[in-house]
């Protein structure tokens, strides 16, 4: 346990420390807890916004399959580039979707139509794949140019004959011969004629199953301990089953006529990851699968049907489906969400409690039939008011459940880098208190953050530090099986540009708290909900390594720690990472440090946490030398 010596201030007491003071204070390795799961670290991987299009997704050209379409009939994102040129969406031709995107080229016309949405970046002497799928009624040579944003430096060039027996694919790869971001994408023809574009694409050609590597490295360094997808508020609109076609093939889904899903991309969503895809990237990065179901407009056999393709044996109809695909073997997916936040986005009614309850209750039946060992979540609330939902939900499906879900998000505008730093504290861990005993069942925290949609910061940082040291000293107090932070792309984790990709202030406290998941936690007696100093520790389970995650909430003054270790011999020698505001403000961002902590006899450690700092302690024991008890 973390033990106050008699020197210090009492934390309880919620009183701020003077700079000169330190507080000190002991942890014994022999007062232990449960073993802190990785569940407890995971992630919303929602297809929204910019998580997937210039997010983790690879592909490049924007409305590709020409679904968003202005108000003069060109689809958006794309121009002619010659007077004699036209194009026009074509609802009679169309290639996937609901229209393809036909262009016809004067007599003795260099005609040709350019993508203008500045999502086109390439480095020089990098190879990149492109695809094209063509129709013609004629035999025609068309062309196809990459070049950089002012027009004076071609990339690459590429010629091609279409022939006149329906839609051919067009692809190919090369080498970048100039670094360019805001690029031009071209196609065009030197002759008079009509064509038609299906689709288009262009990726690096080393993606992973249509997704960045740079991104999804950084994703593994975050070591989401589970995924969720498709979402959110995006699954209303989601048809699992089209994931299954090849991805130039996919229907677009959209319009949503939701501001938020997809202001990027003209409200529209390419399909760019299905179950496959999505299951080839849990793998690499070493995390299980969760996934949310589709409750509104959808009979229970869609949802029972999607468990069968990930967990269904070869002798179920959908099970022998995926063995067909390539993947013998069961997904194993163990964690289902039934519908997401139905209480405000639920479509065809199900915002109406007894609709909602009636359906949660139909397709726990019918996904229990097909796999009893799943684990299922309910779509509850957690508020004020949470009873006149979830009760009625509880009474129809409650013995069907296993998890009751919660969201929550904690920001103020104007609030303090002292709020954001005590949220989870002082009212997120309270409110999950009263939400479990009040309802008596495990919680999965389903998406938590500061807001959703914003880039990271130094307060967000600050909240996801007190998020996971609360989780991990207290989730089975609190009842907590999972939670996920939503979300990892371009939403506080990971940040990402068209040329590179790094962590965010919320990535970079992630990538400091992984060494706690699987560890064996060391208990931390109750402190104030406000006291400036909050801290985790946990011991890994050969016993040789100790580490401790330790917050500084006061942001006007450091604060000297003095840790005293027992039941615990550690090398003289030992290492902290520091992450610090380089500046005090809630906007700001994070410097990182890393440096060796001296410890005095093997027992006694003292750090210097500036202001609104966070820290992450490794002892160790000498090697060769098993741990004093």
């Amino acid at each position: 346990s973390i033990v106050l010596s008699a020197s210090a201030t009492p934390l309880e007491s919620g009183a701020a420390h003077p700079p000169e003071q330190a507080v000190s204070l002991t942890i014994d390795t022999a007062d232990q807890g449960a073993v802190i799961s990785p569940l407890l670290f995971g992630h919303n991987l929602e297809v929204t916004r910019r998580a997937v299009w210039s997010g983790i997704g690879a592909e490049m050209v924007a409305n590709r399959k020409f679904a968003a379409v202005d108000n003069n009939g060109m689809p958006k994102q794309w121009v002619v580039i010659d007077g004699s040129a036209k194009a026009a969406a074509d609802e009679n031709v169309a290639y996937v979707g609901k229209n393809s995107l036909r262009v016809e080229i004067g007599k003795d016309s260099l005609g040709a139509i350019r993508q203008q949405q500045k999502s086109l970046a390439f480095s020089k002497g990098v190879r990149y794949a492109f695809r094209w799928w063509l129709k013609s009624r004629d035999k025609q040579s068309v062309w196809m140019r990459i070049m950089d944003g002012q027009g004076t430096t071609t990339i690459y060039q590429g010629r091609t004959k279409i022939e006149s027996n329906g839609w051919q694919l067009w692809s190919g790869e090369f080498e970048a011969s100039a670094t360019a971001e805001n690029a031009r994408l071209e196609i065009g023809s030197e002759t008079a004629c009509i064509f038609w574009v299906g689709a288009a694409s262009v990726q690096p050609a080393n993606n992973f199953h249509g997704m960045r590597r740079d991104v999804i490295a950084l994703l593994k360094q975050i070591k989401p301990g589970i995924l969720r997808f498709p979402g959110g508020c995006y699954t209303e609109f989601y048809r699992w089953q089209d994931g299954l076609l090849p991805v130039d093939q996919r229907p677009p889904i959209g319009p949503t006529g939701i501001s938020f899903l997809f202001p990027n991309t003209d409200d529209y969503d390419n399909q760019e990851i299905g179950i496959d895809e999505f299951m080839a990237l849990c793998r690499e990065a070493g995390c299980e699968a969760a996934i949310t179901l589709r409750l509104s407009e959808k009979l229970p056999d869609d949802g029972a049907s999607w468990v069968e393709y990930c967990n269904g044996s070869l002798e179920t109809k959908w099970g022998r489906i995926r063995a067909e695909r390539g993947h013998s073997e069961s997904y194993g997916v163990g964690t289902w969400f039934l519908g997401n936040e139905l209480w405000w986005f639920g479509r065809g009614g199900m915002n109406n409690v007894q609709n909602a309850a009636l359906q949660t209750k139909l397709f726990a039946e019918a996904i229990k039939r097909v796999d009893p060992s799943v684990h299922l979540v309910g779509c509850t609330i957690l508020t004020s008011n949470h009873q006149e939902w979830n009760s009625p939900l509880l009474k129809q499906a409650g013995s069907l459940i296993n998890y009751l879900s919660c969201h929550d998000y904690r920001t103020i505008e104007g609030a303090s880098l002292e709020f954001y730093s005590t949220q989870a504290t002082v009212c997120f861990g309270p409110m999950l208190q009263t939400f479990h005993k009040d309802l008596g069942m495990p919680i999965v925290i389903d998406e938590w953050n500061t807001m959703w949609g914003r880039k990271g910061s130094v307060g967000m940082g600050l909240y996801t530090a007190g998020v996971l040291n609360l989780l991990c000293r207290e989730a089975t107090k609190l009842g907590v099986e999972q939670a996920y932070f939503f979300q990892p792309i371009t939403e506080g984790a990971i940040s990402v540009t068209p040329l590179g990709s790094s962590l965010d202030t919320a990535g970079l406290v992630f990538a400091l708290y992984t060494i706690h998941q699987g560890n064996r936690l060391v208990k931390t007696p109750a402190k104030a909900a406000d006291a400036d100093i909050d801290l985790c520790a946990s011991l890994t389970a050969d016993s040789r390594s100790l580490y401790v995650t330790v917050v500084n909430r006061n942001s006007t003054s450091e604060r000297n720690l003095e840790l005293s270790l027992r039941n615990f011999s550690a090398t003289n020698e030992s290492t902290v990472k520091l992450l610090v505001p380089l500046t005090l403000e809630v906007e700001g961002q994070f410097a990182q440090r890393e440096g060796k902590l001296p410890v005095i006899d093997g027992k006694t450690a003292k750090l210097k946490l500036p202001p609104c700092s966070i820290a992450e302690m490794h002892f160790s024991v000498p090697r060769n030398k098993g741990q004093k008890r």
